[in-house]
């Protein structure tokens, strides 16, 4: 039977090697590809994960239960991530940072409509997501491809979840309004639902 983030969390903090290690290895792809958003600068990433592990390794006996694992550890690099950026000055203030949704991250339904042909509608609605802020792709990219909650997301990015549902709400109110992509949005939608 294979052990669920809080246990394996909860081992961690108790400091078995071999709980951080799967907890480590678990987590990494995730959050590789989490920081690849705010930075394209791989060995940057790496860097700032490699620090996170370390950094949760030493402090682990004083680290809290936790049941979201997941959350925590993406809010942890996000702000790691903002901290190293600022100490190396590329930039001043956290809402600079950019944020970005690539290709190699679409989700298994958007896979499937490539495959039957439908590459002009993902075409135009990535388009109209490339016309987002960086706060609301970080909430779709949230949102959508890793399926959290508003509160896991508000943790993240350190924002109530009344603000994170307003700001939800508005972009995908944004998508919808853009008239060459309306009844393609409705159809993605219904595909992936």
């Amino acid at each position: 039977m294979q052990e669920n983030d809080s246990q394996l969390w909860e081992r961690f903090r108790n400091g078995d090697v071999d709980a951080f290690g799967e907890l480590s290895q678990l987590h990494y792809r995730l959050l590789y590809n989490y920081g690849l958003k705010f930075s394209l600068d791989s060995e940057f990433i790496k860097d700032c994960i490699q620090d996170l592990y370390l950094d949760l390794w030493e402090r682990r006996s004083r680290l809290s239960q936790t049941a979201f694992v997941k959350s925590y550890l993406l809010k942890a690099l996000r702000h790691r991530i903002i901290k190293e950026n600022i100490h190396l000055k590329r930039f001043r203030e956290p809402d600079s940072i950019p944020f970005e949704l690539n290709e190699s991250e679409l989700s298994v339904e958007m896979k499937k409509i490539e495959e039957e042909s439908i590459h002009q509608q993902v075409a135009l609605i990535k388009k109209s997501i490339s016309l987002l802020t960086r706060r609301q792709k970080e909430i779709i990219y949230l949102r959508y491809y890793q399926d959290m909650s508003y509160d896991q997301i508000a943790s993240i990015m350190n924002i109530s979840s009344a603000s994170v549902a307003t700001l939800h709400y508005r972009t995908l109110q944004q998508i919808k309004s853009q008239k060459i992509i309306r009844d393609m949005f409705i159809f993605l939608f219904a595909v992936i639902h």
